[in-house]
């Protein structure tokens, strides 16, 4: 059921209140864990909840939203669909400095944030619903609990509610063009590791490009929320072959983090951990079914973001009187994947010396090794970069790439990750007194040999949590605002690339020339058997029609010796 107009406006209204009185009233737990049970009984009354709202009730919610918790929360958009809705997003954080109420932009450099993604097909709506549950309680509802308070004390929750508004109205997959979103992005594969947007892009998927671009390095993961099957997704989406149908496996090099983080959201949801068709709740993305030019990947290679997916339901659409079953078995899932993004993990920060450094930051534990690359910075801007790793022991470097790549200088730390909590520690490029000779981290992540000591050692911190979230930005860093008028702005274009597309783009170039080679070899061999065939088809049919002659030819000699 849909309402709009005054009904609507009542509808929202109502339900603002409630989330007003659950704020004032609900008791708080001393537990750290969510209190499901309590708030779900607290916020069913209103029996016109648990429908699907439309894209003017998500306009009056968001709205509603920051008018209740203007610190907290900040509602904007990020462009329009094809037939002119806007694509709205819900920014939610108790970072200190990063909302201003009564001011349109946001401060966000140096901030842990993760992004929700709902309805990209138009006829997935679950996602979407669901995240209004989750936007309730995060500026009002169970911001209070310890749990709660720990995620948006660590960074920012991103909320985009519908990226395809008018797939949503007209219930389909595409969008009001009839293209599927989730088809239309650049891929490194088919494009050979080039990802720039070629400007023929739907309004839709150009936004959200321009948004997490934008957000640049704080944008630590994403999530987009689909319906039609039950499972965590993951990358690469693509395979390497380019096949379209068949099940290939193509890791990424941050694998094993990807089925860590995965595993968070299974851990907490039974469903997932049941299901039948995929046994672990999980898969990697070519080893279900290929996908090119999907978000996934784009945002993963593309911006740096660990970006995962959420298969939230076998059916599409599922009737209204299943959504409370629905947010009851997805929201603990939920809070965890904004736990294991935003409060726990590794946050390095460090200085750019001179014009045109380019830094390179690595992590490796025991169970996986990450590695981000910042490339043309600015001498004296400081740059943070968080990894959601799980817990265990780390070491953690920075390289400064010189003059003489093969011979990094570096600065090195050990840290120790402990649950729910962020170990942070600040690298400095070493004085040129401690330069005694080329320092070299052999491979992509590989740290055995960083000394934990020295130094280019500036400072470590100890795992313990931030109560008050990271520090705001400091003189000398790239200073990002979110403007809620124009958009988001940054103080000029952002350099920063991920260093897995560099090391995807080698490979898929290594890849694509020795799978051409093969291609072209076969065509050869192909082109061989065709003529072989061809000429024994042709002698074939000769030496039968030799033969045919023959026998023809000897019974009218005979004839004629008798006559």
């Amino acid at each position: 059921m849909r309402m709009g107009g005054s009904r609507s406006r009542a509808r929202v209204a109502a339900f603002v209140a409630v989330v007003a009185f659950i704020a004032a009233s609900a008791s708080v737990s001393g537990a750290s864990a969510l209190n499901v049970t309590s708030l779900e009984e607290t916020l069913s009354h209103s029996p016109e909840r648990w429908t699907y709202w439309s894209n003017t009730q998500l306009t009056e919610f968001v709205q509603g939203m920051e008018r209740g918790s203007p610190d907290r929360c900040k509602a904007y958009t990020i462009g329009e669909s094809a037939m002119g809705q806007s694509l709205w997003v819900l920014s939610v954080t108790k970072v200190p400095g990063v909302i201003k109420p009564g001011r349109p932009e946001m401060s966000l450099e140096g901030v842990p944030a993760f992004l929700y993604v709902g309805n990209m097909h138009g006829d997935e709506p679950l996602g979407r619903q669901l995240m209004f549950y989750l936007a309730e309680e995060l500026c009002a509802g169970a911001a209070e609990e310890p749990a709660v308070d720990r995620i948006l004390s660590s960074g920012v929750v991103h909320l985009l509610f519908s990226l395809n508004p008018d797939g949503f109205d007209l219930k389909t997959r595409g969008n009001a063009n009839g293209v599927d979103l989730n088809r239309n992005f650049p891929d490194a594969i088919k494009r050979k590791g080039n990802l720039t947007l070629l400007g023929t892009e739907e309004p839709e998927s150009e936004a959200i490009a321009r948004y997490a671009a934008q957000l640049g390095t704080t944008l630590v993961g994403a999530t987009l929320l689909h319906e039609g099957a039950l499972v965590v997704n993951y990358p690469l989406d693509g395979a390497v072959s380019g096949s379209k149908v068949r099940r290939e496996a193509n890791p990424s090099v941050d694998d094993a983090l990807f089925r860590y983080l995965a595993q968070r959201y299974i851990d907490v949801q039974p469903e997932l951990q049941r299901n039948p068709e995929f046994p672990t709740g999980k898969v990697q993305g070519s080893m279900w079914y290929p996908v090119y030019g999907g978000l996934q990947d784009y945002l993963y290679l593309g911006i740096g973001a660990y970006c995962t997916t959420v298969e939230m339901n076998d059916q599409k659409w599922p009737d209204e009187v299943d959504l409370p079953r629905f947010w009851k078995q997805h929201r603990a899932s939920m809070y965890a994947f904004l736990d294991a993004y935003l409060s726990q993990g590794i946050m390095v920060r460090f200085r750019a010396n001179e014009p045109g450094d380019s830094v390179v930051v690595k992590a490796a534990g025991a169970s996986l090794q990450v590695a981000r690359a910042f490339l043309d910075l600015e001498a004296g801007e400081e740059v943070s970069v968080h990894f959601p790793v799980p817990t265990g022991a780390y070491k953690v470097a920075a390289e400064w790439q010189g003059d003489d790549p093969q011979h990094p200088e570096l600065a090195a730390a050990e840290v120790e990750v402990r649950p729910d909590a962020r170990a942070s520690l600040t690298l400095a490029r070493p004085l040129p007194a401690a330069r005694g000779g080329p320092m070299r981290v052999a491979g992509l992540v590989d740290l055995s040999d960083a000394s934990s000591s020295g130094p280019s050692l500036v400072g470590t911190a100890n795992g313990e949590r931030r109560e008050e979230g990271v520090p705001p930005s400091r003189p000398g860093e790239r200073n990002y605002r979110l403007n809620v008028q124009g958009g988001m702005t940054s103080d000029r274009q952002q350099p920063l690339r991920d260093a897995v597309l560099q090391n995807l783009k080698n490979r898929v170039e290594s890849t694509h020339n020795a799978s051409w080679k093969r291609s072209h070899r076969a065509q050869e061999i192909l082109h061989a058997s065709y003529f072989s065939t061809g000429l024994m088809v042709f002698l074939f049919v000769a030496i039968v029609g030799l033969a045919a002659c023959r026998v023809d030819k000897a019974p009218r000699t005979r004839a004629r010796g008798l006559v």
